[in-house]
């Protein structure tokens, strides 16, 4: 795979784009594909695929069926599971900037630490971590909402004599043979990770602090009359996509509404499927819910109850009080001996943009400004920034379908900007703006998000910038159709390439 190393520093890049995960070899897929080669992608790691490069926990994998959560360019008839695992997606994002020849316009190693506007040429100047400077007419930032992990705060941390580390940063080649290993956190990678781990350990305790819905995901592997099928008709590929995202739309995102039929029905089904597996009363009622269903993310596993069941397994719902040389002291004075504790604590998903320092038209400071009011225009723009878009902005995510679909939308939409920005600069307006998310605000009320559960899909205050509240098809038929009149248009300095 060849790699872009260094470029003209006092070159003007048409596009600047952060981040080398789905968003942003996305972003330079359309470009490619556009006839603009006047890009580079800048990643701070060592590899391309985003998050599917930094977690290779044990039993890392999706939780959208393969043949949605792929480009709708590039569909892949040869996924080997209904559900894929890391390295098969990794390799995956890996092949498609190969096909379309993305990886030239690649720097990894290279991450941003800090951008501003030039007010006076019309550009934006970027830096890196190393003080490297580079100049460009547009930039947009792929990062993504998951990709900085959440490190909890716990009394003694430090102390400990073993291994310690989150699972987004598992350490290469480690042994977990014999070892006694403590998860703190039960959410989307623990469900993964402990059956994964089980058989390998001498002892697994897993840390919930909070009961969660957890339906089964029915995963399988496909057979070579499936994948023969799909590689001689194409379109059948076509149809099962459409089916899988029309099908999310019209029953899967019901169970958001507060107060839903659906949303109970699937509780129940959730709940049944739970009492199935763990007879014990005790257990039962530690793994129950006390919120209703689609308040906090709906994991799906086939196996995780039935790990929880072995005799190697202990779930503690005792909050943390420290950890030791030795292992963590629970508030009702239990010690519980590790080897290896992991922190499957998530990410800091309202903190958009993290690490990065962004300084947009005189000055104004874009955290500055989250702090005020966290927000986007269609997730995409934000005012006094001109020429600046993200990939998955505020409001964007999803919690019954593909974050592709949202991704795809997003990169026509800003595809569009860019070729009626021309050699001039868009800015979108404030009140176009706060007009756009005070709708957003007054729909988010009717979500089952909005009630009292406590998840990442919330800020501190309460407010809920992380998720769309509507079906994937009205957020594309949204993206299609941009309104360039909430923009104000002014010409720049620097001339277009």
């Amino acid at each position: 795979m060849q790699i872009m190393s260094k470029h003209d520093p006092e070159h003007v890049l048409n596009v600047a784009i952060i981040g080398a995960g789905f968003s942003g070899i996305g972003m330079g897929i359309a470009l490619k594909r556009a006839g603009i080669d006047d890009f580079i992608i800048f990643e701070k790691t060592d590899g391309l695929s985003g998050t599917w490069h930094d977690n290779t926990y044990p039993g890392a994998g999706c939780d959208v069926p393969s043949h949605l959560y792929c480009y709708s360019h590039s569909p892949n008839p040869d996924w080997t599971y209904a559900y894929s695992r890391q390295s098969e997606i990794k390799t995956y994002v890996e092949d498609c900037a190969r096909r379309f020849g993305v990886t030239g316009n690649v720097r990894l190693k290279t991450p941003i630490a800090k951008m501003h506007f030039d007010d006076e040429a019309g550009h934006w100047v970027l830096y890196t971590e190393e003080g490297e400077k580079l100049c460009a007419r547009f930039v947009i930032s792929a990062t993504g909402p998951l990709s900085v992990p959440l490190i909890p705060k716990i009394k003694g941390m430090e102390t400990f004599k073993g291994k310690i580390f989150h699972s987004a940063r598992w350490p290469d080649n480690l042994s977990l043979k014999g070892k006694a290993v403590a998860i703190i956190g039960s959410a989307a990678s623990t469900v993964q990770i402990a059956p994964a781990i089980v058989d390998k350990v001498e002892q697994l305790t897993v840390f919930q602090r909070t009961a969660n819905y957890i339906v089964p995901r029915r995963d399988r592997a496909y057979g070579p009359r499936e994948k023969a099928r799909w590689r001689r008709v194409p379109f059948l590929l076509k149809i099962k996509r459409a089916y899988m995202d029309i099908s999310r739309d019209v029953f899967s995102f019901r169970v958001f509404f507060k107060n839903s039929m659906m949303s109970k029905m699937m509780a129940k089904a959730a709940l049944r499927s739970m009492q199935e597996i763990i007879h014990d009363p005790d257990m039962r009622a530690k793994l129950t819910p006390d919120y209703p269903l689609g308040c906090k993310r709906i994991l799906l596993s086939d196996d995780y109850y039935q790990t929880l069941m072995r005799g190697n397994v202990d779930l503690i719902t005792d909050g943390i009080e420290s950890i030791d040389e030795d292992g963590i002291h629970t508030q009702s004075g239990r010690e519980i001996a590790a080897d290896v504790i992991v922190l499957a604590t998530g990410f800091e998903a309202t903190n958009f943009l993290a690490g990065l320092a962004i300084k947009g038209k005189n000055g104004l400071d874009l955290h500055q400004r989250f702090t005020q009011r966290l927000s986007a225009y269609r997730g995409v723009s934000y005012p006094g920034f001109p020429n600046f878009f993200t990939l998955l902005g505020p409001n964007t995510g999803l919690g019954h379908s593909s974050m592709i679909l949202i991704i795809e939308a997003q990169i026509n939409y800003i595809m569009k900007a860019i070729n009626y920005a021309g050699s001039r600069a868009l800015d979108v307006r404030e009140e176009a703006e706060m007009r756009y998310n005070t709708s957003i605000a007054s729909d988010l009320e009717n979500m089952v998000w909005a009630t009292g559960c406590n998840s990442w899909y919330k800020s501190a205050d309460g407010t809920i910038p992380t998720l769309w509240p509507h079906s994937t098809a009205r957020f594309r038929r949204l993206m299609a159709r941009p309104d360039f009149n909430d923009y104000e248009i002014s010409s720049v300095k620097t001339p277009a390439p």
